[in-house]
């Protein structure tokens, strides 16, 4: 089973989390060739129609992954095959997707979740959508620049009711939220060590007895 699954919008903070998990906790973090080789993310952000194999990769890629950590019990995952339905049926409602080519990613993620159990502890990283505007512009990453504001407010607004979502797919037997909208968070020594400590709940026969 899969110990941790960290999800959130896009540069929420999520890879910080994940780090911070596999630094101090231990756990460790499935291997990035399991992502996006042929950057059809990259293409889709400069030609929608790019939108449905980006899609259809992104799940059967995650889902394999998915599978990959699910045989061992100390994996957490940076995203996941459960919000990659979030953003089909974004780019459905946006008219990147054909009602034939939607059909069929249906089709596929219901087939593909039959053999996915949830995660021990989901962590949803929250971030106001300025300070999402404001990482995404500092970290200058060309592609995503390129999408625009406008690309970026609907994909904040679809993923806000995330966790209402996902429990219509899965059992969520625990959720973490976590406000990481101070970027001076992950060097406020109190407030990860709350965060940690948090964590640590969860999985008492784990870290039962350490420090």
């Amino acid at each position: 089973m899969i110990q941790i699954i960290v999800e959130g919008m896009t540069a929420s903070g999520k890879s910080t989390v994940v780090n911070l998990l596999s630094e101090r906790l231990g756990f460790q973090v499935m291997p990035e060739e399991f992502r996006d080789p042929n950057d059809l993310l990259g293409r889709f952000h400069h030609d929608r129609k790019w939108a449905f194999p980006m899609q259809l990769n992104f799940l059967v890629t995650r889902f394999a992954q998915y599978l990959c950590a699910s045989e061992e019990e100390d994996y957490i995952l940076d995203r996941s095959v459960f919000g990659d339905k979030v953003y089909a049926t974004l780019y459905y409602k946006q008219g990147y997707f054909k009602d034939s080519q939607f059909g069929c990613y249906l089709t596929l993620y219901d087939s593909l979740l039959r053999y996915v159990k949830a995660p021990r502890l989901l962590v949803l990283v929250r971030c106001p959508f300025d300070e999402i505007m404001r990482r995404i512009k500092s970290r200058g990453r060309q592609d995503e620049i390129d999408a625009g504001e406008e690309y970026w407010r609907l994909l904040y607004d679809a993923y806000m009711p995330f966790l209402d979502f996902v429990r219509t797919e899965v059992d969520l037997p625990n959720v973490l939220e976590l406000d990481l909208s101070d970027p001076a968070f992950i060097h406020t020594p109190e407030r990860v060590e709350k965060f940690l400590d948090d964590v640590r709940a969860f999985f008492p026969e784990r870290f039962e007895g350490r420090v």
